[in-house]
């Protein structure tokens, strides 16, 4: 099922039949105001879908509004980072090869390390890394506490 953001009023139902005849129900969640309108998610089903159906729906927003946040909301040294797998997984591998050898291959980090010595781009990579396990964790702990805040009572017809 696929969700969407919508444009809505202040009064907004959580759930309700749009098109009895082909049994078409739409169901909403963060129903909030923003920049002065009212607005919300919102997915429709070609049945009157379950409170766990639902539930998955939820879920799956939130977890790709926290990887957007995870991959776009990094900073380091004043500068955006995108986080994406490839880029983690870059630095990690810089991490794992300078533990494992004590060389720092500078050339994929140009632009983002300010150290003029490899030994000072080694802490400095060690700083960076260790800034972005610090923004993945808590990214996914506000996603957590995000689904849990969802009250699925709403949805009990």
């Amino acid at each position: 099922m696929n969700f969407q953001k919508i444009s809505c009023s202040e009064h907004l139902e959580p759930i309700e039949c749009i098109n009895p005849r082909r049994d078409r129900w739409a169901f909403r969640w963060n129903h909030h105001k923003e920049d002065g309108g009212w607005f919300a998610f919102e997915a429709v089903a070609d049945h009157r879908p379950s409170v766990d159906e639902i539930r998955e729906v939820i879920d799956a927003q939130i977890d790709a509004a926290t990887q957007s946040d995870i991959i776009e909301g990094f900073e380091w040294n004043g500068k955006k980072i995108r986080l994406t797998d490839t880029a983690q997984r870059n630095f990690l591998f810089a991490v794992y090869s300078l533990n494992h050898t004590g060389e720092i291959d500078r050339a994929p980090f140009v632009g983002l390390l300010e150290a003029d010595t490899d030994a000072a781009a080694a802490d400095e990579l060690g700083d960076m890394v260790a800034a972005m396990w610090k923004h993945i964790k808590e990214h996914r702990e506000r996603g957590r506490q995000a689904k849990e805040a969802v009250d699925c009572s709403v949805y009990v017809l």
